[in-house]
């Protein structure tokens, strides 16, 4: 008798921010993807399955997202937020993991170079290996790589472009976050 594995369902969500369409989804063990809002509602969905493995059987739930929703909301509103949400980082190599680890000790407000991330992993010389972890990470705002840049402060360095990351900090400045749960365990 041949043993079938359960098919895992991703829930996911879109809503509107003062920014512009967010999506989220979510396996069992927690947020796997986030994807930073969009002009359109479609591209959001199309952002979130390129993140969920092939043929990912998705369900819409908007009630089951409500608390972080709205969490992200306050966020771009400029408002204090805790991000105290499950996380479900079963993807990227331990380097990577150890990279989001790592930019998770980034204090709120303050910013780090690649190079200093990557003397607090122990490869002192992979600023350009982790920029590119950071370039995938799958939960930005949570692990906060917008806090992260080049060692000469430039406007390279962000999958969304420098005004994303200069808006992220410019939030940051205004609201209170406190994402200090996050912490990237080893599977």
């Amino acid at each position: 008798m041949e043993i079938q594995e359960k098919e895992e369902i991703y829930r996911y969500v879109y809503f509107n921010t003062t920014l512009g369409w967010m999506g989220i989804a979510s396996s069992d063990q927690g947020i796997r993807a986030i994807v930073l809002p969009q002009k359109e509602r479609k591209m959001v969905t199309r952002e979130l399955r390129k993140q969920l493995p092939p043929n990912a059987n998705m369900l819409f739930d908007f009630y089951y997202f409500s608390e972080i929703s709205e969490a992200f909301k306050h966020y771009f509103r400029k408002r204090s937020v805790i991000f105290d949400f499950p996380l479900d980082i079963n993807r990227g190599n331990v380097f990577e993991r150890k990279v989001w680890d790592a930019t998770c000790s980034v204090p709120h407000g303050e910013i780090r170079t690649y190079k200093w991330v990557a003397q607090e992993i122990g490869y002192p010389e992979a600023a350009r290996p982790v920029a590119s972890a950071l370039r995938y990470n799958p939960l930005p705002i949570i692990i906060p790589c917008h806090r992260v840049v080049t060692s000469e402060y430039s406007r390279e360095g962000y999958s969304r472009g420098f005004e994303w990351k200069r808006k992220l900090l410019e939030i940051e400045r205004r609201g209170r976050v406190l994402s200090d749960f996050c912490t990237i365990k080893e599977t």
